[in-house]
C-alpha cells in the first residue's frame, strides 16, 4: 500500500511579468516583457536541491540582467531570473537538475500555475521534451535534467495582445508527498544526466547543444555561435580537463609554488569540465593551465620565426595559427576522436575559437574586454587560435577580459603553464545532434 505524507508546497518559480507600452500594429512591435523572480524549493525534508544551474540561453533580442545562482539557505533556490524580452520570438531558457539527495521516493502530488496570457509561454520541460506533470516521481538518490522556458511566443497576432500596458504575476508550485512507487525512469540517473535541448532547423547564437555518453549519462556542452545551414558552430561550455594545476601565493608577484601535471588517469581526463576554468580572479589555483606552443625560435612563435608570418598562415595578422605545431593539438584532436569515436558523431571537426569569432560575440581588442560578450564567452579562461604578430597570442579570461598579448620572450608562458586553458570549437553537421 502506497505510503503518503504532506509536504510543504514546493514553489519552482514565482514571477512577475510587466508587459507596457505594447503596441497595437504587430508589424511594428518592439517592446519589453520584463520578467524578475525567483525560483525555489524548500527541500529540507527531502533532500531535493537544484544542481548544475547553466547560464541563460537567449534567443532573439532577449536579454538577462543579473547572474540567476542557486542559493542554498533557507530554501533551495534559483535567485535573480531578471529577463527582458523584446519582441516575438525572444525566449530564455536555463537548464538545471532537480536532485532528490533524499532516502524515499517523492512523487508530485499536484502542479499548481497560473494561466499564461495567450502572448507568453512558460514551462517545465523534461528530458523527453514533455512538461513535468502531476504523478512524477523523482525517485531516491536520483536526479532529472529540466528545462525552464520562458517565451514571447513568435505566432501571435495583435488580437492576442492586451490593448494596454497591464502585470501579470505568473507562479509555478509543486507539492511532493512520499511514496512508495516506483521512480519515473525518464531522465533518471543516479549520479550524472545529459544536458536536454531543443533540436531546431534554425539555431540562434547563444542556443545550447549537446553530445549525449548514453553510458555515462553525461554530455559534453556547447554554446552555438553561427548556424551554417547544413551545419553549426560552437563553443564548448567548459575547457578540456588537460595541462596543469597552477598554484601560486599572491597575484601581484605572480609568484609559482606549484605546478603540476594533470594525471591522465583522472575520471574526465581530456573531456570537457566545469572545474577547468583556468586562470580564475582571486584564486590561487588554477586547473586545466596549458602552454601554446615551445619557444624555439628566440621569442619568435611557429608561424613567425624570423619575425615574418610564413604564408602558410595567410598574408597579415590576425591569422589563424593553430595547428600540429602548438601544444594544444593533441589533446584537442584526442577530445575530437572521442566525440567522433565513443559519441558516433563523425561529421564533427574541432578548433579553438578565432580572433574574428570572438570579436563578432562582442570582445574589443581596443578596449581588452569582452563585457559585452554573452557571459558564457567568458566563464573560463582559454587560448584563441589566431596571433595577433609574430610572438602574440590573444586569449579569454574568465572576468571578462580580452588583453592576453602573450609574448613568447617571457619563460613562464612556456615553461609555467600560463593560465589559460583549452575551450574546444567543434563545427557539426544538424543531423549529428
Amino acid at each position: 500500500m502506497e505510503k503518503e505524507r504532506r509536504a510543504k508546497t514546493l514553489s519552482i518559480v514565482a514571477l512577475i511579468v510587466a508587459i507596457l507600452g505594447l503596441t497595437i500594429a504587430f508589424a511594428t512591435l518592439s517592446q519589453t516583457l520584463t520578467i524578475n523572480g525567483s525560483a525555489y524549493l524548500n527541500a529540507t525534508k527531502w533532500g531535493i536541491k537544484f544542481e548544475n544551474l547553466s547560464s541563460p540561453i537567449k534567443v532573439g533580442d532577449a536579454t538577462v540582467t543579473g547572474e540567476a545562482k542557486i542559493n542554498e539557505s533557507t530554501y533551495v533556490e534559483i535567485a535573480n531570473m531578471n529577463v527582458n524580452l523584446k519582441t516575438p520570438g525572444d525566449s530564455v531558457t536555463y537548464n538545471v537538475d532537480l536532485v532528490n539527495e533524499g532516502t524515499i521516493n517523492a512523487k508530485i502530488d499536484e502542479i499548481v500555475k497560473t494561466t499564461t496570457p495567450d502572448y507568453l509561454s512558460f514551462k517545465v520541460i523534461k528530458q523527453d521534451n514533455k512538461e513535468l506533470e502531476e504523478g512524477y516521481v523523482l525517485g531516491k538518490e536520483t536526479r532529472i535534467p529540466l528545462r525552464i522556458e520562458i517565451e514571447f511566443k513568435k505566432d501571435i497576432t495583435k488580437e492576442d495582445l492586451p490593448k494596454e500596458a497591464i502585470t501579470i504575476e505568473l507562479s509555478y508550485a509543486l507539492t511532493f508527498v512520499q511514496t512508495d512507487e516506483t521512480a519515473t525512469s525518464i531522465g533518471q540517473t543516479p549520479s550524472s544526466a545529459c544536458t536536454i535541448f531543443d533540436k531546431k532547423d534554425t539555431y540562434q547564437v547563444g542556443d545550447e547543444i549537446a553530445l549525449c555518453n548514453n553510458d555515462t549519462n553525461k554530455s559534453e556542452d556547447f554554446y552555438v555561435i553561427s548556424d551554417n545551414g547544413d551545419t553549426v558552430t560552437a563553443l564548448a561550455k567548459y575547457n578540456l580537463l588537460v595541462g596543469n594545476e597552477v598554484e601560486i601565493d599572491n597575484f601581484e608577484d605572480y609568484n609559482i609554488v606549484r605546478n603540476d601535471p594533470i594525471d591522465s588517469s583522472t575520471t574526465g581526463y581530456g573531456l570537457q569540465n566545469s572545474s577547468a576554468k583556468a586562470f580564475v580572479l582571486d584564486n590561487t589555483i588554477w586547473t586545466g593551465t596549458i602552454v601554446f606552443a615551445e619557444d624555439k625560435n628566440k621569442g619568435n612563435g611557429y608561424w613567425a620565426p624570423t619575425g615574418s608570418l610564413l604564408s602558410t598562415y595567410g598574408t597579415s595578422y590576425p591569422a589563424y595559427v593553430f595547428d600540429e605545431n602548438s601544444l594544444l593539438y593533441e589533446p584537442l584532436k584526442n577530445y575530437e576522436s572521442y566525440i567522433k569515436t565513443t559519441l558516433g558523431k563523425t561529421s564533427v571537426n574541432t578548433s579553438l575559437l578565432t580572433y574574428e569569432q570572438a570579436t563578432s560575440l562582442g570582445c574589443v581588442k581596443d578596449n581588452r574586454t569582452c563585457e559585452a560578450a554573452p557571459s558564457w564567452v567568458y566563464e573560463t579562461s582559454y587560448w584563441l587560435g589566431s596571433a595577433l604578430g609574430g610572438s602574440s597570442v590573444p586569449g579569454v579570461e574568465s572576468y571578462g577580459g580580452f588583453e592576453c598579448w602573450y609574448d613568447f620572450n617571457y619563460d613562464i608562458y612556456f615553461n609555467s603553464g600560463y593560465p589559460l586553458g583549452l575551450r574546444p570549437v567543434i563545427t557539426i553537421a544538424k543531423t549529428d545532434l
